[in-house]
């Protein structure tokens, strides 16, 4: 019995609580989206880390010059940051290039981005498109790593080697921390430990939920930031839906399990693309709210693909739609007499969901600019 309980040690509130806060605190500020409207009024500062985010839209919608704004975020923010995109298609990664370029260039200083990413006092006195511009911008592009995959055990593959490149690092930056007698005194114990456990019989060996709740007590302290990026989700996703809906949620909600430990353990600012389906038709926007509508305009009909289980794995959830600028836009896209008219027409992104706050039904309308910038828009 006093075997069993070193390995499942009985656990306190105190001490989890203790436990939180030091997560908490070791948690990098959130990073911007490139708006600082959207920062500040929609997101709360931004997108936080240890969290897994998804935004769903539709093409067109701005989600991949979000996620391009994101990863700048991160990189310029966390000088040894690294960034996982995990591509089921051909991303625009030149798009990725001119974003991070536009970021630095812009130098912005403004105080309300200090906690968000935005501040670039370390690149102030860099001029743009300069040698030593463009060697500061390779570099930060090399911290992120491409992973293409096609299907969903490609995808997991993916994640998991990733969680073992951080498991490396991890233990090769211990080694370096302690000198040779430590490390081997260390080793010493905790080989002598694993002796113990196989000699248990495996029914007495805690798995599952109690292992991964006991892990994320002992949180690595790693200064190293790192953010995932999947683009598209639905991609991989989708198609082994169709295949078995019962078989295909079972995989989702196992995989969604270990990248929400890995991201909680590691402190990691997860975001998962996902497409929009039930999209509007024409014609059709003063219809009525239907039941499934999940968006507070009554002129959006879609909503993120693959349906309400996902939502509940996730931490937070934005929808991304386009809509008319003003009223007059608006008589223009939808009135039969006025076809063939031109119209502005901006994007909207909107919270669904947020697990631990309060941003849900926030909004805010933007566009993209010719440059990639994200300009917030007042209607």
């Amino acid at each position: 019995m006093d075997r069993l309980a070193a390995i499942a040690p009985v656990l306190i509130g105190s001490t989890l609580l203790v436990n939180e806060e030091e997560q908490e605190h070791r948690k990098p500020p959130a990073i911007s989206c490139g708006s600082r409207d959207i920062d500040l009024e929609t997101l709360e500062g931004g997108f936080r880390y240890g969290e897994i985010t998804a935004i769903a839209g539709a093409p067109g919608t701005g989600k991949t010059m979000l996620a391009f704004h994101m990863i700048a975020s991160h990189l310029i923010a966390n000088e040894k940051g690294r960034v996982v995109l995990i591509a089921t298609t051909n991303p625009p990664l030149a798009r990725l290039r001119d974003v991070l370029i536009s970021r630095l260039a812009r130098n912005d200083h403004s105080p309300a981005f200090e906690e968000s990413g935005y501040v670039y006092k370390k690149q102030s006195s860099l001029t743009p498109r300069t040698p030593d511009f463009m060697r500061l911008v390779s570099s930060m592009l090399e911290r992120v790593r491409i992973s293409r995959v096609f299907d969903f055990p490609g995808l997991a593959e993916a994640l998991s080697e990733f969680s073992a490149i951080l498991e490396e690092d991890e233990t090769r930056a211990e080694i370096e921390s302690l000198d040779t007698s430590e490390y081997e005194r260390r080793r010493g114990i905790a080989d002598s430990e694993d002796g113990d456990v196989d000699d248990l019989p495996t029914e007495l060996v805690p798995e599952g939920p109690e292992t991964a709740d006991a892990a994320e007590l002992s949180t690595p302290n790693s200064a190293v930031a790192c953010m995932i990026v999947v683009d598209n989700i639905a991609n991989v996703v989708g198609s082994m839906m169709t295949k078995s809906q019962v078989q295909g949620h079972a995989l989702l909600a196992s995989f969604m399990r270990s990248l929400r430990h890995l991201t909680k353990r590691r402190h990691i600012c997860t975001l998962l693309l996902n497409a929009a389906v039930g999209l509007r038709s024409e014609n059709t926007q003063y219809h009525g709210r239907p039941d499934d509508q999940v968006s507070v305009f009554a002129s959006i009909r879609g909503k993120p693909a693959l349906g309400k289980h996902f939502s509940y794995l996730v931490d937070t959830s934005v929808f991304l739609a386009v809509l008319p600028r003003s009223k007059g836009d608006a008589n223009v896209a939808y009135g039969d007499a006025h076809q063939g008219r031109k119209f502005e027409e901006v994007c909207v992104l909107e919270v669904l969901k947020d697990r631990y706050g309060g941003r849900k039904e926030r909004w805010n309308a933007f566009t993209v600019e010719v440059d990639g910038n994200i300009r917030s828009v007042r209607l």
